[in-house]
């Protein structure tokens, strides 16, 4: 059994894996067969089928082949690979399926580069943890990774990287054990006018690792063969939740630190299985990210087919502002200095908070720098 996929675990169902949720199956040539990536290490991964679980390195021609980071396999992903070993012991994998979705940020450093996140999930997961003070001003929510209505302030980064990439973002407040009542409906109060127009497409869970609050609704996202990401920033409580969702303690979950913070714990994504909820006993997968301070979605082609259900992340995260924009004396309008700008005369007006412009311009920043940088290196 290799290291990172529980021992406990049995081999995985085809359906489980969500393979029957693709919209069509390929052929595969004799001496192939089907298997998904749970684990990447640095030249190999963890693949896993309903035959069990088996280490798998690139086939010579699809590593000469690769030009693009999106042309090497991520966890997540459908890979075609043999079913003999090699002499290293490790099966080849031959290629990659396409993607149904893509999670892709900009990866940290000067130099614009994407960096996968997971494939093929269905839904984005956004972990957060309540903040003592629901009205935390930007300045203050920055001070503190894991003080909730704090992660706010990146939070449109996550919801544009998931409409982009074509996932399904969904926000979950874990440890509501930790506060009153009210202290959890005023950080979902303050989540939601955050997020202006995008609170309407995006549900808001409330989670409790600890007392198992909230799973069921979590476990349901998971169900029938979907795919999770569960991503967020170091200590928000997503390792905890994903080993009550998969029954066992699939993967490490540290103490907290002396001021009662949670750790970064998490190195690696990994897929791991999960059983879904009363009302949809057939589980799927979720996806365990290392806590990412910032998601900065990577604006350039995903490369993903002409059938996915990819959307424009910034028109619907900030949706209140490319409806204003229509208004604008300008088409190209910057909402920095033009005249006659409709959407800083909603803001002179009090009808769009300044923070929401000021999130969309960094945003729009970051993410324009990605069509610039150089993609031909593989990695």
């Amino acid at each position: 059994m290799t290291e990172g996929m529980p021992a406990e675990l049995p081999p995985l169902s085809s359906a489980q894996l969500g393979w029957h949720r693709r919209a069509a199956a390929p052929q595969v040539r004799s001496g192939h067969r089907v298997s998904r990536v749970a684990v990447e290490h640095r030249g190999a991964y963890e693949l896993v089928d309903d035959t069990g679980e088996v280490i798998g390195a690139l086939d010579t021609a699809m590593r000469r082949g690769a030009r693009t980071p999106f042309d090497f396999p991520t966890v997540g992903d459908w890979v075609v690979r043999t079913l003999e070993v090699r002499h290293d012991r490790r099966v080849a994998i031959t290629s990659v399926l396409d993607r149904s979705s893509l999670l892709c940020r900009r990866a940290a450093g000067p130099r614009a580069r994407p960096q996968l996140v997971a494939a093929n999930a269905d839904v984005l997961a956004v972990v957060t943890t309540p903040a003592a003070a629901s009205d935390a001003a930007p300045a203050q929510a920055d001070r503190s990774a894991t003080s909730g209505v704090g992660v706010g302030h990146r939070m449109e980064w996550y919801l544009t990287a998931a409409f982009n990439g074509g996932a399904r973002p969904v926000i979950v407040v874990n440890k509501i054990d930790t506060v009153s009542g009210s202290e959890r409906e005023a950080t979902v109060d303050a989540l939601r006018h955050r997020l202006g127009a995008a609170a309407h497409e995006v549900p808001i869970l409330t989670t409790s690792a600890v007392d198992g609050r909230g799973l069921d609704d979590l476990g349901a996202l998971a169900a029938d063969g979907a795919t999770v990401a569960l991503s967020g920033p170091s200590g928000v409580g997503k390792s905890s939740l994903v080993n009550r969702l998969a029954g066992a303690e699939v993967v490490p979950v540290a103490p907290l630190s002396p001021d009662g913070r949670g750790r970064h714990t998490t190195v690696r994504r990994q897929l791991v299985p999960v059983g879904g909820s009363r009302e949809h006993p057939l589980g799927g997968t979720v996806v365990d990210t290392p806590g990412l301070q910032d998601l900065i979605p990577w604006s350039g082609d995903l490369g993903l087919p002409a059938g996915a259900a990819v959307l424009d992340g910034l028109t619907l995260t900030f949706g209140e502002i490319a409806a204003l924009a229509q208004q604008c004396r300008f088409a190209d309008c910057t909402h920095t200095v033009e005249p006659d700008c409709a959407v800083k005369d909603a803001i002179e007006a009090g009808e769009l908070p300044a923070e929401r412009l000021s999130t969309y311009l960094e945003l729009l920043a970051d993410m324009a720098g990605d069509r610039f940088g150089d993609q031909s290196s593989p990695r």
